[in-house]
């Protein structure tokens, strides 16, 4: 999203995320929950105006984040990028990417760079999607959001990851962690910048703390 001047209306997921306690709950009841909250059909395309390019990403979800007795409950995958790349070196993201030749669609786009990124192998099923996302960069990602088999263990599987990790949802509703870094403005609205703690190196933040937030805000 464009730097400027905070002006329009407030950003459309502006309110609190889900109580901590309120996530610790089977990832069955999660899904159930999202279902009439999340977004079908064809994603929306990019403003004509605008120069950007798509991709999409996977918020995957597990049955349980890692291991963590104060936490619990259900996690999402998430990937650090290996700090040799060209583009979002060290950055924390979710699995995902630009669309290549053989894609079916942006949720094939999806899978096959789950399946690269951090193995998922076997085939699941697209609860629905979050709200598209512009970037700085250039990009219009459609996140979408699944549930993970009981059996699947995510790994780095491309030299592009240099880690795996699943924090539960509940520590990412955690208030602790959670900060708004600033506002700016796009198409009339004023959009908050968001940014999670998670203890790493570098914070989770930019397009995949807006979709990680769009998620719990979707659970709220």
């Amino acid at each position: 999203m464009p730097d400027g001047p905070e002006d329009g209306p407030a950003d459309p997921l502006a309110g609190p995320a889900p109580s901590p306690e309120a996530l610790r709950v089977p990832v069955d009841e999660i899904a159930a929950r999202l279902a009439g909250r999340l977004e079908r059909g064809a994603p929306p395309v990019p403003p004509a105006r605008e120069p950007l390019r798509t991709a999409s990403v996977l918020a995957l979800l597990t049955p349980e984040g890692e291991a963590d007795e104060r936490d619990g409950g259900p996690g999402l995958v998430l990937i650090e990028r290996s700090a040799e790349l060209t583009n979002h070196a060290g950055q924390i993201a979710l699995p995902g990417g630009k669309p290549e030749p053989g894609d079916r669609d942006l949720w094939h786009t999806a899978l096959r760079e789950a399946e690269e990124e951090v193995g998922l192998a076997e085939p699941v099923d697209p609860l629905g999607r979050l709200g598209p996302v512009p970037t700085p960069t250039g990009f219009w990602i459609v996140p979408f959001v699944a549930v993970a088999p009981p059996s699947f263990r995510p790994v780095p599987n491309s030299g592009e990851v240099a880690r795996v990790f699943v924090p539960s949802l509940a520590r990412l509703a955690d208030p602790r962690i959670h900060r708004i870094e600033g506002r700016v403005p796009y198409r009339g609205r004023t959009y908050d910048l968001h940014s999670f703690d998670l203890g790493l190196r570098v914070p989770l933040w930019g397009a995949t703390a807006r979709v990680v937030w769009d998620l719990l805000r979707r659970l709220a």
